[in-house]
C-alpha cells in the first residue's frame, strides 16, 4: 500500500501551504476533508480538483483539465455542459496516475474561488493504513 505526501499551497501565496498525507485507496473526497481541515475552514462548499499533472500559470487555463468534483456538482449548474466530470467521492488517489513531482490543482467554494496548487512531494510504502488522511505540516 502507497502512501502519498501532497503538498497544499494557495495558488496567490504559495508560502502558505500545509502537508497532507494520504493512503492510495482513500478517495479525493478524503483528500478534501483534510484539506478544509487543515486550512480551518469552518462553512463548507463545493470544489473541484484538476488533474494538470503539470504546473498551470493561468486559473482559465486549469478548466481545460480533467475535473473531479463534489457529487452535487456532477449536474450542469455552470453552464459547462460540454464537460464531462467526475465523483470525487468515487475516485481514489491510486486512479489518478500521480507522479512524484507532479502537480494538480484544487477549487474551493466557486464564489470565492480559493484555488490551490497541490504538488506530490513523495509517494512511499506505507507501514500501515490507520491514522490517514493526516495533516503532517502547516506553514
Amino acid at each position: 500500500m502507497k502512501v502519498y505526501c501532497i503538498k497544499v499551497a494557495l495558488f496567490y501565496n504559495k508560502r502558505i501551504y500545509r502537508n497532507i498525507e494520504i493512503i492510495e485507496n482513500q478517495s479525493l473526497a478524503d483528500l478534501h476533508d483534510s484539506i478544509f481541515e487543515a486550512f480551518d475552514r469552518y462553512d463548507e462548499h463545493l470544489y473541484s480538483f484538476f488533474l494538470t499533472g503539470k504546473a498551470i500559470k493561468s486559473t482559465r487555463k486549469i478548466y481545460d483539465f480533467p475535473e473531479i468534483t463534489h457529487p452535487m456538482n456532477l449536474e450542469d449548474l455552470t453552464g459547462f455542459a460540454h464537460k464531462k466530470r467526475y465523483n470525487a467521492e468515487k475516485t481514489k488517489i491510486q486512479d489518478l496516475d500521480l507522479d512524484e513531482k507532479g502537480k494538480f490543482y484544487y477549487l474551493f467554494d466557486f464564489g470565492d474561488d480559493w484555488w490551490h496548487e497541490l504538488s506530490v512531494l513523495k509517494i512511499e510504502d506505507a507501514s500501515d493504513s490507520k491514522g490517514y488522511p493526516k495533516i503532517t505540516k502547516k506553514v
